[in-house]
Order: C-alpha cells, then structure tokens, then sequence
C-alpha cells in the first residue's frame, strides 16, 4: 500500500499556463507583437521570459488593451509553468521550495495584475477567466499555508476555478476542474476534501479523456489514497498516452511522463 500524504505546506496547485487569447493585435503593433506571440509557441523558459518583457513593456503604453494584458499574463503564467512543472501535485511533497515560491511571489503578482485587467476588459472571455485563476493559484502558493488561509485565498481559489467552468468546462482540457481536485486534493484539513478530489479529477478526465494532466491527477489521487492497483493503470495511460500540443499540457507533458515513470517503478513490487 502507498502511504497517503496530505500536504502541510502550500496546498494550492495547479497546471498553469493558459492556451492563447484569440483576439489581434494593433495594426501600428504588428512587428513587436509578431515575434512574441511566436515566443509564446515555445516550451522555453526564456523565450516566455522574452515575450513577458515585450508584452508587460506594451501594457505600461496600452493599460486598456486586452490582447496585450492577456499575452503578458500568458507569458509570465507560462514561465512559472515550465520553470516550476506547473506546480502540480506529487505523490509524496510539493513543489514549493524557497526557491519557487520566490518565483511565484514576483511573477505571479505581475501576471494577476495582467489577468485582472484582462478580464476587466473582456468579463466573459474564458481565456482570461483562464488566466486569472492560474496566476492567482502561482501567487497564492507563494503566501504559505497559514497565511493564505487568513486572507481567505482558499475561497478565491475556488471561485476563480468555478467562474472559469461555468464560462467554459472544457476550456484547455477542463482546466477550471482539474484547479479544483488539486486543491480539494492538497488542502491540509479540515478543508481537504476526498471525495470532491475525486468528483474533479473524474470530471476532468470524463471532459477530456485524452489529457496527459489529467490521466496523471487521477494517478496521484489513487496514489495518496493508497491504491496501488488504480494508481498504477492510470500513470501507465500517462506513460502511453501521446502529448497534447495543442494545449497547455505541452509545457509539462515530458515533465509528467518523467514523474509517472519514477512512480511505476516504485510501484513495482507492490
């Protein structure tokens, strides 16, 4: 049997980055805006890195435009995706070292402010819904347990995931799901919920089935809960199953694929 874990540090994990905003940019824009948004289509930590100095550098001169403030929110999002794996959850641990959740505070506070205006702009776009809950999931890591549950960043958390499902339940492989079985599922009691853990992973899976991400949160949740059997069919299908490059999933399927693999050779002799 695999001994369940709960975390006592940071509980608010996620897969970040968000699939780009679909809106163009300004015709007296086009070069600088060109070369980021290809910047964006990397999996490098330091073309996104390029893409926020382009992106933020734009939203000091254009505050109320909404492709630039989503682009800097996407990019800054995506960095700490690729340079943090997403702060996804583990089997045994996190991901919040000194050194990520220095990260999260700096960049996670400049991609929520972007992500804010963004969705200020366009309320009802998915994308920014996106984009919001992501960044505020980083910067809210970067508090600490005790102190994000004083400023009440559980409920936030939830409410930035649930706003995001009810524009659009399947917007970047039921993203707004997943955010909520990760929380439910890292959460330290009394706020750790077993049972709502399970609803989401299952809930993400059943609206995209094809998800690495999700494959690989339905195999740390039985995992945790001590099921090796279950644990291990499903890090196999994260194992096997091809990467989605069409989606967020691309920054941290190699990252996913790498874990599953180390968890079934634990799970080897069990």
């Amino acid at each position: 049997m695999i001994r369940s874990r709960l975390a006592c540090a940071t509980w608010l994990a996620l897969a970040a980055a968000l699939a780009a905003p679909s809106r163009a940019f300004a015709a007296e824009s086009a070069a600088p805006a060109d070369e980021a948004v290809a910047l964006l289509d990397s999996a490098k930590a330091e073309d996104f890195a390029r893409a926020a100095k382009i992106f933020e550098a734009r939203a000091v001169q254009h505050p109320d435009d909404f492709e630039v403030r989503a682009r800097a929110a996407q990019a800054l999002t995506q960095l700490m995706a690729v340079r943090t794996n997403g702060n996804l959850p583990l089997v045994d641990g996190l991901q919040d070292t000194d050194a990520n959740r220095a990260l999260w505070a700096d960049l996670g506070q400049r991609a929520l402010e972007h992500a804010r205006a963004a969705e200020k702009l366009s309320p009802q776009h998915a994308g920014a819904a996106a984009l919001v809950a992501s960044s505020y999931m980083f910067y809210a890591s970067s508090l600490g347990i005790i102190r994000s549950i004083l400023q009440g960043a559980g409920n936030e958390y939830k409410a930035h995931a649930q706003r995001l499902i009810d524009l659009d339940p399947n917007y970047d492989d039921a993203l707004g799901a997943s955010l909520l079985a990760n929380f439910y599922l890292v959460a330290p009691w009394p706020v750790h919920d077993r049972d709502a853990a399970l609803a989401q992973f299952e809930r993400a899976a059943k609206l995209a089935p094809g998800s690495v991400r999700n494959q690989y949160g339905l195999a740390v949740f039985w995992a945790r809960d001590g099921d090796a059997a279950r644990a291990r069919s499903y890090f196999e299908r994260a194992v096997s199953m091809p990467c989605n490059a069409r989606t967020t999933e691309r920054l941290l399927c190699d990252w996913i694929k790498a874990t599953a693999k180390g968890e079934l050779a634990k799970l080897a002799g069990k």
